[in-house]
């Protein structure tokens, strides 16, 4: 009898941890998200505005078949839909994005911290790949065409590339109502402060005089306004 209750016991567990391990469903209709202290419900780091006032422009966003505006460094951009430009999206764990590629566009290797991804080409050719974090840190490739779609498991090493000499156009579906990106290199080279030369020296096995060609890139330019300046 004890062995069968220590059995039981170990089930449950295990049973608790593949339900703490993921995401909990809602237990509601939805939880618009508000940025309001005086509510007192608070999910997902949103208060839940009272479902009585939900209106249609809470699960609503306009203006992603325009086009974004790819001249920057990589010639590429990725215009969101989460729950920060649509509310309704608060608990219930999906959100999209548009990709936009100028002529050998590049978005470059990233990764998602909290979702999957699953992508499919509107428009162009599109080189796309991710690595594997186990089995030696393989990587996986496919060149897609219009149509086609292909899936980045959550929190590995990805990234887009326009092969062709016309712009890219893709839409992605993420599973997280706010799936965080982190650009490696730009995480890696353009953060503020600066990773010790030390540091990056040891871990890329490169010379100060690397480090400052890898980083020149991301330095502010003159007049450019950093990200902390506009939080002031």
């Amino acid at each position: 009898m004890a062995s069968h209750t220590l059995v039981a016991a170990f089930i449950f567990l295990a049973l608790v941890s593949l339900v703490l391990a993921s995401d909990p469903s809602p237990v509601q209709d939805f939880c618009v998200g508000i940025d309001d202290p005086n509510r007192a419900v608070f999910v997902n780091g949103r208060f839940c505005k009272d479902p009585a006032n939900a209106t249609a422009d809470d699960f609503y966003l306009s203006g992603l078949h325009l086009a974004g505006n790819t001249s920057n460094l990589q010639g590429s951009v990725v215009t969101p839909a989460n729950v920060v430009q649509i509310p309704g999206l608060n608990t219930l764990g999906i959100s999209m994005v548009r990709i936009d590629f100028r002529p050998f566009g590049l978005n470059p290797p990233h990764t998602h911290p909290r979702a999957t991804e699953i992508l499919v080409v509107l428009e162009g050719t599109l080189f796309v790949g991710f690595v594997t974090s186990s089995s030696g840190n393989r990587l996986i490739t496919k060149t897609l065409n219009q149509g086609d779609v292909f899936v980045f498991p959550e929190g590995l090493i990805h990234f887009q590339k326009n092969t062709g000499r016309t712009r890219a156009v893709a839409l992605a579906g993420m599973s997280s109502q706010n799936s965080g990106v982190i650009m490696i290199p730009s995480t890696i080279f353009g953060s503020n402060p600066a990773i010790p030369d030390d540091i990056l020296s040891q871990a890329f096995q490169a010379d100060k005089r690397v480090l400052n060609i890898l980083r020149a890139p991301y330095r502010p330019r003159i007049g450019e306004v950093t990200d902390s300046e506009e939080q002031l």
